[in-house]
């Protein structure tokens, strides 16, 4: 793993060729809902077009942005919030898609939860280091409750599946999952933080109304829309720390070896 300042520089002044050939669908309601198709993994291929989607939260859609998600192949939406985050943003399916819903919480996320996150938002010497530290520690969190993704690594590997999986922004959770598939597909370090970092082009487009129904201040709530290199390597750290390496995770956890790896790719991935 390469250190992560020197990436985050690289990231800050261009933006890969393989990382600017993903689709952002244009949801205009879902700024951070895109696919993993057309990333390049290394030099002779790439991610497959629809086939693999990531996004943020997307409840009660427009009429256009409903139009841009029926234009999809997805057939299994996996859902990494908790039942107090669905309950407020319910998942707009149509029912022509005929998609699977499948729940997979990560972790706990509820009220109690956000009570660290409200005390160092409202505080009155705030700074965004004491955010940092705080999602840090969140991705400590998801390192501890690795095996909650199971349903999604379950849904990857099914035959015919074209998976969307998200959380409510879809940067931490979800980024981190986008990690490991990358991984299991062959991308190197600095792919995979390239398409972390990537999160942060929606930012500007975030409606912070649904951050300020979790008691967010408004002047503050975008604060907590981006991500920063160091939360991944956070995450990646904790499980090297745990379990030996990203690889013997996969296999530990989900069951995903060399032979897993080798039919994830031939089902994802085509040639340049």
């Amino acid at each position: 793993m390469k250190k992560i300042k020197t990436l985050a520089l690289m990231a800050a002044v261009c933006t890969s060729f393989s990382v600017q050939a993903q689709k952002n669908l244009g949801m205009e309601s879902s700024p951070n809902f895109r696919e993993l198709g057309g990333l390049q993994v290394n030099e002779s291929y790439q991610v497959k077009d629809d086939m693999l989607y990531r996004s943020g939260s997307f409840s009660h859609l427009p009429a256009a942005d409903e139009q841009k998600l029926l234009a999809t192949s997805i057939n299994r939406v996996v859902d990494f919030r908790s039942p107090f985050e669905i309950e407020r943003e319910p998942d707009h399916i149509p029912a022509t898609m005929n998609a699977e819903y499948v729940p997979c919480q990560i972790g706990s996320i509820n009220p109690n939860a956000m009570g660290g996150f409200m005390k160092v938002l409202s505080s009155e010497d705030f700074k965004k280091s004491q955010v940092d530290s705080l999602m840090i520690m969140a991705n400590h969190g998801f390192v501890e409750s690795i095996a909650d993704y199971k349903p999604l690594f379950a849904s990857i590997q099914e035959e015919e599946s074209v998976v969307l999986f998200h959380c409510s922004a879809g940067k931490d959770r979800t980024g981190l999952a986008s990690s490991l598939i990358l991984h299991i597909l062959g991308a190197d370090w600095d792919t995979i933080m390239e398409d972390y970092l990537r999160s942060n082009e929606a930012v500007g487009k975030m409606d912070t109304s649904k951050l300020e129904m979790y008691g967010i201040p408004a002047d503050r709530a975008k604060l907590l829309g981006g991500v920063e290199p160091e939360y991944l390597e956070a995450a990646w750290t904790g499980i090297v720390e745990k379990y030996g390496s990203v690889d013997a995770m996969l296999v530990q956890v989900f069951g995903i070896g060399e032979k897993e790896k080798e039919e994830l790719r031939e089902k994802y991935l085509q040639k340049i």
